[in-house]
């Protein structure tokens, strides 16, 4: 059975907004949102960075060891009227201390003398007037204490004014090694220093932005027998088997690490 096809509705139609449109809306609503957000983030108070928050610490070490090098200063007065018997004295007493030196195994090169004079009665108040006193200063270096103990019994031999006994201290070929070992443990130090400090504070350590370092040399006096000093050894008698006692000597070292905290 056929049927006749339906008549097309009529399509209903949609009510349309009538919103009025402002451009200016369009423009200020984004910008007050934008000034916003800048004001809450605030960029120009820029937060601290890893680079710029550092630690800064001290390490320290003392390394002890005996002296290896042993310097004798004795020095001889010559008074004399005539000047040139008191120089003529002091030659004569210089080419017999250096001789017996050599005899004892002291090298050429480890032996320094020198000579000088002044006119007695040119300060007050006048000594001796009219009469030359020639001084013989020597400087003697030797790198043994058996050789240094054989040195000073010879010195007290001769009637030295000032010191006897030598001044012990570290030669330079020592003295490199000691501050590298000093320099090696003054940094464990600081490392360690600045391990415990970010422990206690709750931060890591970084890299290293800066080292300073710093080296010390410290001696310590000679120690004399039985209780002697000094002014026991004004007037040393021949034979007088003061023994050397150098004692140790101190290589102290100090650096300061900064370290970056991450």
């Amino acid at each position: 059975m056929d049927t006749e096809p339906s008549a097309p509705q009529p399509r209903r139609r949609t009510p349309k907004l009538d919103i009025p449109f402002d451009s200016r809306t369009v423009i200020i609503i984004p910008l007050l949102v934008i000034v916003g957000m800048i004001f809450a983030w605030k960029p120009w108070d820029k937060p601290p960075q890893n680079t710029d928050r550092t630690v800064q610490v001290n390490g320290q070490a003392t390394v002890k060891a005996d002296p290896d090098e042993f310097v004798f200063s004795p020095s001889f007065d010559f008074k004399n009227a005539n000047k040139q018997a008191a120089l003529s004295d002091l030659t004569k007493k210089s080419d017999e201390i250096v001789g017996q030196l050599k005899k004892l195994g002291v090298a050429d090169n480890q032996i320094k003398t020198n000579a000088d004079g002044y006119k007695n009665g040119i300060y007050l108040p006048a000594t001796d007037s009219g009469q030359s006193t020639y001084t013989l200063s020597l400087n003697i270096t030797v790198d043994s204490k058996d050789l240094a103990q054989k040195v000073q019994n010879y010195l007290t031999s001769t009637a030295p004014s000032g010191a006897v006994t030598p001044y012990s201290n570290f030669s330079k070929t020592k003295q490199q090694d000691l501050q590298a070992q000093a320099r090696d443990a003054a940094e464990k130090n600081a490392r360690a220093k600045a391990e415990t400090s970010a422990k206690n504070l709750g931060f890591k350590l970084g890299a290293v932005k800066s080292i300073s370092d710093t080296n010390g040399f410290g001696t310590i006096e000679p120690l004399l027998e039985k209780g002697a000093n000094s002014s026991d050894l004004s007037q040393p008698t021949a034979g007088s088997g003061l023994s050397i006692q150098p004692g140790q000597n101190d290589i102290n070292y100090q650096v300061s690490v900064t370290y970056y905290i991450k």
